[in-house]
Order: structure tokens, then sequence, then C-alpha cells
């Protein structure tokens, strides 16, 4: 086993135990060519009984986070229990999610439309898709989407469950996180609360393809945070100058806070591709002049009475007419973004992601 681990080594854990629905903390008592011992933890006063067979995922030490072991033997007298060697397929070789962050300068140009279309349509493509709801205070998806979601990531962080419980099915079988007040928390997460978090997102990573985590408008700081810390940064904006102008103060924040960042700008509410491509030219040109940098235009989507039907009906209009002008672009923009790298040599995928906020908030 190519794993540096040692005796009396922390450890943090997570389960799949009925019972054991949170994070855990131990130690190592022994390392073995082929199993670990471990001293026995306390859970709500008394020693932890993991039966034989229960799968255990690590969240920490690194060297073996988002890997998993199987419980495989207790040892009562001597206070320990054993699991096999963490799973030989590690983190970094597997496929990792990609991160896009959505977000906008102003409310009302359609973020939260694209953010849902976009995952529908991505899925409808052979993709598995996950959307966070990150719009403090507005469960705008879960509204849009009529759905009725009992539990959100603020009841993940105060560990009355886990995250794959609050996961709930949308259309085509997109996987929806709610958010609500559970996001702003993650300005300010303990050691526990982070686990529990990453110890949720490291399973989404190995199951899920894209996730969309779709921002509140805006340059607040935790917006700013989630944008520069995703994989792939999606702006939206309109041909309206107040629209575009707002657009350009936000990429002027993100610009000057990493260099190395560069956002993706969506047109929407567009009368024509000529207005669209003018609209672009000009923005585009506005951010090169001033920036000295030139953001990719990723595409437009055209403005169409039945977005606004479509959302009163709680209907995913892309769906509903998938051969309209406004879904071939949704389309359009949805091949453009599986064709394109990320910013990075390597996208970082959920738990780089949750690293991110980690570090730029701590």
């Amino acid at each position: 086993m190519d794993i540096r681990l040692y005796v009396n080594q922390d450890v943090v854990f997570s389960t799949d135990a009925e019972l054991y629905r949170d994070v855990y903390k131990t130690h190592i008592v022994g390392v073995y060519p082929d199993r670990l011992e471990l001293a026995l933890s306390l859970h709500k006063g008394y020693l932890m009984m993991l039966p034989v067979g229960t799968t255990v995922r690590w969240v920490e030490p690194p060297a073996i986070k988002g890997k998993s072991s199987v419980v495989i033997d207790r040892q009562m007298a001597r206070h320990v229990w054993c699991v096999d060697l963490p799973d030989a397929r590690s983190e970094s070789q597997s496929k990792k999610t990609r991160v896009m962050a959505v977000g906008s300068g102003k409310g009302g140009v359609g973020k939260t439309t694209l953010s849902i279309n976009l995952a529908t349509t991505l899925q409808k493509m052979g993709y598995r898709v996950a959307v966070m709801d990150a719009d403090i205070g507005m469960a705008n998806i879960e509204v849009l989407l009529n759905m009725k979601c009992r539990y959100n990531l603020t009841h993940v962080l105060k560990g009355e469950c886990q995250l794959t419980d609050i996961l709930t099915e949308g259309p085509l079988g997109i996987q929806v996180i709610p958010g609500s007040s559970g996001v702003v928390a993650f300005t300010d997460l303990n050691p526990l609360q982070f686990n529990r978090i990453i110890s949720g997102f490291i399973q989404l990573d190995q199951v899920c393809d894209f996730l969309i985590v779709d921002t509140g408008a805006g340059i607040s700081e935790l917006v700013l945070k989630f944008l520069e810390s995703a994989d792939d940064i999606v702006l939206v904006t309109t041909p309206e100058p107040h629209a575009m102008l707002d657009t350009f103060a936000i990429t002027k924040v993100l610009y000057s806070r990493n260099k190395m960042i560069s956002p993706k700008i969506v047109f929407n509410k567009c009368e024509s591709e000529n207005e669209a491509k003018k609209s672009a030219n000009k923005f585009i040109n506005a951010v090169t002049d001033f920036l000295q940098r030139r953001p990719e235009y990723l595409g437009w989507i055209f403005e169409d009475k039945r977005v606004g039907k479509s959302l009163k009906s709680k209907e995913v209009i892309s769906l509903l007419y998938p051969d309209i002008e406004f879904s071939r672009q949704i389309e359009n923009i949805a091949q453009s973004l599986v064709g394109t790298k990320t910013v990075f040599e390597q996208q970082g995928g959920i738990v780089s992601f949750f690293n991110k906020l980690k570090r730029n908030y701590g």
C-alpha cells in the first residue's frame, strides 16, 4: 500500500451504517499489510459498535480522503476494530465532477433559468448532473421545479442528516441540493461541520459528472467565493446597458482577486443572434481595453415569452419545447461547455471546490 499511515495518526470517517450518520474521529492503533487497526470511537457517550461489513468512507487525512474501507473485525477486549486497506481507487485517479458556478451582476437576467435548463440539457445528453441552490434565502430552484424539500444543507451541518438524505430528484433525474440558509454557514465552518459537508460530497464526486452551483446575484463576498472556487465561471447578462455594466463590475472584481480565472459570458433575452453578437463584442472589447483580459463568449439565448409561462407553471421550458430557438441555444451552450477545458490544467472536482472555499475563508 503506497499510502503513508502511521500509529497514533488521527483519522476522520463517515459510514453507511443507519445508526451512525455523522462524521467521526479516531486514531490508528496498528498498520498491517492487510488491514488497519483503529481505536474504538465514542458516539453519544457509548462505544461505536460498527457491524462487520460496514463501509467506512475516509474524510481525513488527505492521503486516503475519498477512499473507502470495510469493517472486517472487532476486538472488544483490545478496544480496537479492523478495516481492510483503503480502496486502491484514489480520488486523484478517478473521474472528478466538473463544478460550474453560475452568477450574474444583477438579478432578473435569467441566471436560475439557465442553471435549470442547462442541467436538464446536460442530463439529456447522457451526463449525470447535480444542481446546488446557493442563492441565499431564495430557494428558487425548489420553487421553480415545484419541489418540497424537507431538509437542506443546514440540517447536514447540524448533523441531523447526511448529504445523501437531502438530495432530491428533479426532471430527467437531475439531483437537486437544497441550500437555504445553510449556504451562509460555509463562511464559518468549524472542522466538524466542514467534514460533514466533505464526507457527503466525496460520494457525490464519484457518481456525478457536473455540479452546477446557482449562486446569488451581485458581488457579495460569498457569491465571489463560490465563483472563484469553481472549475468554470458562467456569468449571465442581457443586452441592456445596465445589465452589461453590472456584469463588467463583477468581472473586474473577479480579475482583481485572481488573474488565473477566465469567466464565460452568456447573453440572455436576445431578440436575435445579431443583437447578441453585437452586445458580446461590445462587452468583450470593453473588458479587453480596460482590464487587459478577454472573457470567453459562451453563447446567447433567445427571448421567448414562453419562458415566463413555464416559470409560472413550474416546468422546464427546454423539456416542454425542445425544438424552439431557446432550447436550441441552451443545447449549444451545453455542447460548448462540454467541449471546453477548464481554466486550470486539471479540474479540481467537488472536494477541491469546497477545500478552496474553506481556504479562502480561513
